[in-house]
Order: C-alpha cells, then sequence, then structure tokens
C-alpha cells in the first residue's frame, strides 16, 4: 500500500514540474480538449433540442390520432433512404376511401406542406412552410387564434382564395397580427387574403401559412 502512495506521489510531483516548465503547451492542450468537450456538447443538444422539438409537435396531434405519411420521423433506422423516397405520394382521394371504410374513424383531415416564398408589395419572406389543408384539419389539431378566424364551410366548398397566417410571419411582413387581416400576400404566384393570425405560442405543425385546398 505504501508503495503504490509513493509512486502516485512520485507521479503527481512529475506531472505539476511538467506543467510549470511547459505551460505554453499545457494551455493549449488544455484549450484543446475543452473546445472539443463544448463541440460535442454543442452538437448533442442541438440533435436532442431538434428530436425533442419534432415530438412535441407530433403529440400536439393527440394520443388518438394516427399520422400517416411518407417518410418516417423517427430517422428510420433499418430502412434505406432510398425505400422512403420510392413510397407513393398520397392522395386526396384516399383519405375519403379510408374514411368510408374505416368502422372506428372519427374524423380524417388531408394536409399538403411545401415550401416558398411569400410576400407582401416589397417584403419578402423566402423558404416559408405552407400548407394545404381540408376542413376537418381544426377537429383533428385545433389551433389558437392572435386575430381573425378559421376558414367557413362556405370559403372551403368555394375554394376562396383566403389563408391562415403564423404570429411571426405577420410581424415580419406588417409588423402585427392586427395589421395582417384582411391584407393580401401572395404565396408561390398566387394571391390570397388573410383572415386569420396564429397565436404566437401555438406550436403546431402548422405554424407557417396555410390555404384551403
Amino acid at each position: 500500500m505504501g508503495k503504490a502512495l509513493n509512486i502516485i506521489g512520485n507521479s503527481l510531483k512529475l506531472t505539476f514540474q511538467e506543467l510549470r516548465v511547459n505551460k505554453l503547451r499545457t494551455a493549449l492542450s488544455l484549450t484543446g480538449v475543452a473546445f472539443g468537450i463544448f463541440c460535442i456538447i454543442g452538437v448533442l443538444a442541438t440533435v436532442n433540442s431538434l428530436e425533442r422539438n419534432t415530438q412535441n409537435e407530433v403529440k400536439t396531434l393527440g394520443s388518438n390520432t394516427i399520422y400517416i405519411d411518407k417518410w418516417d420521423y423517427s430517422g428510420g433506422p433499418d430502412q434505406p433512404f432510398w425505400k422512403f423516397r420510392a413510397r407513393p405520394v398520397m392522395k386526396y382521394e384516399e383519405a375519403g376511401l379510408v374514411k368510408q371504410r374505416s368502422q372506428l374513424l372519427e374524423d380524417i383531415s388531408f394536409l399538403m406542406q411545401t415550401r416558398g416564398n411569400i410576400s407582401h408589395k416589397n417584403d419578402v419572406i423566402e423558404n416559408a412552410s405552407v400548407y394545404g389543408i381540408v376542413e376537418a384539419q381544426m377537429t383533428i389539431q385545433p389551433v389558437s387564434f392572435d386575430q381573425g378566424r378559421f376558414f367557413s364551410s362556405s370559403e372551403f366548398t368555394q375554394g376562396t382564395n383566403v389563408c391562415l397566417i403564423g404570429f411571426t410571419n405577420a410581424e415580419n411582413l406588417f409588423g402585427s397580427g392586427e395589421r395582417a387581416l384582411g391584407k393580401q400576400i401572395e404565396i408561390k404566384g398566387k394571391k390570397a387574403t388573410v383572415i386569420g393570425v396564429i397565436k404566437k405560442k401555438e406550436k403546431t405543425l402548422l405554424a407557417g401559412i396555410m390555404i384551403i385546398v
């Protein structure tokens, strides 16, 4: 036991002696190690944050909701990317068939998502999220409004060019959610009138721009 303590003591003495003699090398080594640790922690924190945000958004659909998509949000560790890419794109007509044939289904919604520029006069938001929805979307995933309202049944039936806009996008284009109501914006070359602004703290998959289909 005494021999082991003696060896440890001598090792510590040599270590501190080397640190005093080679101060620059010691400082550079410690800086490199610290920088590497901070990089690893930063990457892990970013990945965990993205995963948590995705899970929270999916949870907003509810515990009794089944969400069907072409892609696998878990990352698909057992399936290569090209297999997901080869899956067929779902069609609007298929949603009606599912509702017709299901015995336990209460309601069904069909959602289309894309990205594109939205603009009002000379103000442009690039690569914004744009969603096309059907009337049942409000039943399955309710949203709260800072200003305005949801689409009416007649607007769905007639295909009126109206839209909902997220609070941040409304601020960027108009300065406030209140000023956004009634204004026309251009979405991928199509003009639509803003009838509702989604609440700022509303964490939902539909936090971008929604237009009726």
